[in-house]
């Protein structure tokens, strides 16, 4: 008797410990569809609000690419575009801050910032450093929010190239932060790529200068002094190079810096630029609705001050092909509460 019992108790907890198991399961199916994007869907809408990020004024490019081609294909009702500048304030830039504590604790703000003020159905981070710093973020656990970062587009594109003939090598380029925390390298070398292929070179300062004047001399000092450390560790062959951007304010100089390469070595040198890759993101894969009457609204937002050195700077370059984009830039809205932040 006692021996039936207990195997019917033995039973019933078998059974509830499966039906535990198979209910954290299908929870677990749910959180990690629920961190999914699907693309597909947010492309379906007929009304849209994209929120581009940056820590200054890079990602800029990407919006205006988004404005070029979203105008060309017109498969939205309406597009709300709004470039959300995530520098606090000028002097507190995030590759000045101590640790990535730090600096996942100011950018985590601005995104909630982002997803209060603005109830985005997608974000798209156009800076490395910010992607980088985005998976320490508490936004990133908690968020049901769209966020995309532009490393593993620049990742992508330099494996598509580096395939194509393994004995290459590649210049990764950007600020501090992002190649400090060798987030491009070892994405690079867990595909297969041999360290001894990879060349990190930080350029402190050089996104600032672009920011300020893409084709100023200061600009150019910066671009070459960096341009010949890279050469300087490549190996005495005759195979080619990929200079990758992992800055998207270098897009903004990249006929200087080819220039330089050019200059600096007599090897072949091809420029990795990711934002066009981000920028195909929001273009529809199939044949969508084209809307006659298609309405575009573009919006700049930044806590930090943006000069009118800055303005001109990027505006000049981008009204050809953007023009809503440039305007906003010009007539950016400035506003100390953006997001939180307390100066340390």
């Amino acid at each position: 008797m006692e021996l039936m019992l207990f195997h019917k108790i033995l039973s019933f907890v078998i059974i509830i410990s499966f039906g535990l198991m198979n209910l954290s399961y299908s929870r677990y199916q749910k959180s990690q569809e629920n961190i999914h994007i699907d693309l597909n869907k947010i492309m379906s809408k007929k009304k849209i609000t994209i929120i581009v990020t940056d820590s200054g004024l890079g990602g800029m490019s990407v919006c205006a690419g988004i404005e070029e081609k979203l105008n060309e294909e017109k498969s939205f009702e309406e597009v709300n575009l709004i470039y959300f500048n995530s520098h606090a304030e000028k002097g507190s830039g995030y590759n000045s801050m101590p640790n990535m504590e730090r600096k996942a604790e100011v950018f985590n703000d601005a995104l909630l910032s982002m997803e209060e003020k603005y109830s985005p159905d997608l974000i798209l981070i156009a800076c490395n450093t910010l992607s980088v710093v985005y998976p320490f973020t508490e936004f990133k656990e908690k968020s049901q929010t769209p966020v995309l970062g532009i490393v593993d587009y620049g990742v992508d594109m330099i494996l598509s190239e580096y395939n194509k003939n393994k004995n290459s090598e590649i210049i990764l380029m950007g600020t501090e932060t992002t190649i400090n925390s060798e987030t491009h390298k070892n994405k690079l070398m867990n595909a297969g790529v041999s360290e001894n292929n990879i060349i990190s070179q930080a350029c402190p300062g050089l996104e600032s200068a672009i920011q300020n004047g893409p084709t100023t001399e200061k600009t150019i000092e910066y671009i070459n002094k960096f341009v010949n450390l890279s050469v300087n560790q490549l190996k005495d062959s005759n195979e080619p190079v990929f200079a990758a951007f992992c800055c998207t304010h270098y897009g903004f100089s990249t006929e200087l810096i080819q220039a330089s390469f050019n200059d600096a070595t007599k090897r072949e040198v091809k420029i990795l630029n990711p934002n066009s890759a981000m920028i195909e993101v929001i273009i529809s894969k199939e044949k969508k609705e084209i809307y006659k009457d298609f309405k575009m609204n573009v919006k700049v937002v930044s806590r930090a001050e943006i000069t009118d050195t800055e303005k001109i700077a990027i505006s000049e370059i981008i009204k050809p092909f953007a023009p809503l984009s440039a305007e906003a830039l010009m007539n950016y809205e400035h506003n100390l509460e953006l997001f939180k932040f307390v100066k340390q």
